[in-house]
């Protein structure tokens, strides 16, 4: 198998601080939330695919802004930050970067918010 090296792994949790796996968005079908159930296995890439088809929304580009970042592409990630920020979120999802061996966790809850050190490095 072959691993992809990434800056961060990105993490999301429900509204109750609950982590989500893939089991539990088994049930809905739609292109964000098969791209969703990539980003929770870790496929960047597939992730990456299914955004691009799925509607525009603020978690779409908040996503592929994330993704592009943890897999070195500065540039392309934050110009998809600034485009999250002209899209409604249709989710109650709460986005997280960590890095596990360093103990990092960092909720990202709007695109307009400054980003750590880390996930530019």
């Amino acid at each position: 198998m072959l691993w992809m090296r990434v800056k961060f792994r990105v993490a999301v949790y429900d509204q109750k601080g609950k982590r989500l796996g893939k089991e539990d968005l088994k049930s809905s079908s739609t292109a964000l939330y098969t791209a969703v159930r990539y980003v929770l296995e870790f496929k960047y890439l597939e992730a990456t695919k299914w955004l691009m088809l799925a509607q525009d929304c603020m978690e779409k580009y908040l996503l592929l802004g994330l993704l592009n970042l943890a897999l070195g592409q500065e540039h392309q990630g934050k110009d998809f930050l600034q485009e999250a920020l002209h899209h409604p979120k249709i989710t109650c999802y709460l986005f997280a970067v960590e890095k596990p061996e360093e103990g990092l966790r960092l909720f990202i809850e709007k695109p307009e918010d400054a980003l750590p050190d880390f996930l530019l490095s």
